[in-house]
């Protein structure tokens, strides 16, 4: 019965054991999890103490192991790519998954290069620390050791044999051991002093050998990183290449299901709230450019296939676009924050659009409708029936509804000589931002090189982008 007693004690001693350790991992786990950044920061400078230390040793242990799990994700989603067939739902959600990765991988990367900076900048200022300690110490040794050697040259103080038997009398012993007492009273000060900066010394040696360790091997983990990053941009061009091909049949399915007009009534124009008086709003010569930016995706195919009925301007977020012409805001509406934008989403009207506007105008005799596409939240400048004047701000560049990265999606519908009355009021009935000539697949049948007005224009022809 006393060995049985004995054994179940051992076995829950241990289990005691295995249960206290997880926890304790786990609760640093918990301490660092989403404060890494953080933690890089301050683990990247030298501690102040050894206890802060030991705290540094551990968040590198948990680090390490939050690196192992994003390679480990990045190889989990390679095969999973491999191994998609042409679903979109699919294909939208690997897409996500890996622009997940990117911008954690990229914010790993920033917060390496960050904590590279930090690391060689403090030890250079350990260095000088050291060498200051040092010489604080090397000082406070000579003052001890002049003081002796002066005490020696009056009253032979440093002689402890001399103290107990070479004095003279009595009264000489006294004045002896007295002077080895005001040696220990004005020095024992400087020796404690010698000893908290020789301790502060070696805990600054010791954080310059981690700093050190630390530097090379975030150097090297920052390689791996950047290495995973470009592993994870080949792969995003592989997925996004089989979800254009497939997300012209999406388009086609979300934008030709007739909208519900009273769900989106004031954002659309209406007669009653138009301005007041003539819509003779006409504009000779081109088109300007509504916004400034590099070329991203032509009309009307993406460079590796799938049907792009727009064009791509790619700029930065929060870049200023204006109106290419005098005229009037069809529709307009912000109802998302500015960078929510990712592949498969469907918010905004049309559907994927995000933040969109349409406007009217009429150049040289010909009425065109434009539209605006993912744009920001903030600063959206105009609001459906207001007339606009070529070159006045309409909002700001985002990343909102369906898409990979901040830029600006432009359409052109050429209505030949529709009047601008008629035209809106055929736009009120039908809130159509294609005008007929459908989305996906179905509008390329459509374009004006293959059927007159209405029709789809490429936008670089009309704005003057090539």
């Amino acid at each position: 019965m006393k060995k049985w007693k004995q054994i179940t004690l051992a076995a829950f001693l241990c289990t005691w054991v295995v249960t206290s350790s997880q926890s304790t991992s786990a609760l640093r786990a918990n301490e660092f999890e989403g404060n890494e950044d953080a933690w890089v920061k301050r683990c990247s400078v030298a501690q102040s103490s050894s206890e802060m230390a030991t705290k540094c040793a551990q968040f590198k242990t948990y680090y390490a192991k939050q690196s192992t799990q994003l390679q480990n994700e990045v190889s989990s989603l390679k095969k999973q790519i491999s191994a998609l067939d042409d679903n979109i739902d699919k294909l939208a959600a690997a897409v996500k998954k890996q622009a997940s990765l990117v911008k954690t991988i990229e914010k790993k990367i920033a917060m390496n290069e960050a904590s590279i900076r930090l690391i060689n900048s403090d030890i250079k200022k350990l260095n000088k620390k050291i060498n200051a300690l040092q010489r604080s110490i090397d000082e406070r040794n000579a003052i001890i050791i002049k003081r002796m050697q002066d005490e020696q040259a009056t009253i032979g103080t440093n002689m402890s044999l001399e103290i107990i038997m070479g004095s003279q009398d009595l009264l000489d012993m006294i004045r002896k051991i007295d002077g080895l007492n005001r040696i220990n009273e004005q020095d024992q000060r400087e020796i404690d002093k010698i000893k908290e900066e020789k301790q502060e010394q070696n805990l600054q040696k010791s954080e310059k050998v981690r700093l050190k360790t630390a530097l090379e091997e975030t150097k090297r983990n920052n390689e791996k990183a950047k290495k995973e990053a470009e592993e994870v941009r080949k792969q995003k061009q592989v997925l996004l290449d089989k979800f254009r091909k497939q997300e012209e049949a999406l388009d086609e399915k979300m934008r030709s299901v007739k909208v519900d007009i009273s769900t989106i009534q004031e954002n659309m124009i209406n007669i009653t709230n138009a301005p007041n008086g003539s819509f003779n709003f006409t504009t000779s010569g081109k088109l300007a450019k509504p916004v400034n930016g590099s070329i991203s995706a032509n009309s009307f195919y993406y460079p590796n296939g799938g049907v792009h009925l727009g064009l791509d301007v790619a700029v930065s977020l929060r870049t200023p676009i204006y109106a290419p012409a005098n005229g009037v805001i069809l529709y307009a509406n912000n109802p998302v924050s500015t960078n929510s934008g990712y592949i498969g989403n469907t918010t905004g009207y049309p559907a994927g659009t995000g933040n969109s506007i349409q406007m009217l105008t009429r150049v040289d005799g010909t009425t065109y409708a434009l539209s605006f596409f993912h744009m920001a939240q903030e600063n959206f400048s105009v609001r459906a029936g207001q007339k606009v004047s070529k070159g006045q701000l309409l909002g700001l560049s985002g990343n909102t509804g369906n898409t990979t990265g901040p830029h600006c999606h432009l359409e052109v519908i050429n209505l030949g000589n529709m009047a601008i009355d008629t035209a809106i009021s055929r736009f009120q009935s039908t809130a159509d931002f294609a005008w007929g000539n459908g989305w996906g697949s179905a509008g390329l049948a459509n374009v004006c090189s293959v059927k007159g007005p209405p029709c789809r224009e490429h936008p670089e022809d009309v704005y003057g982008y090539r």
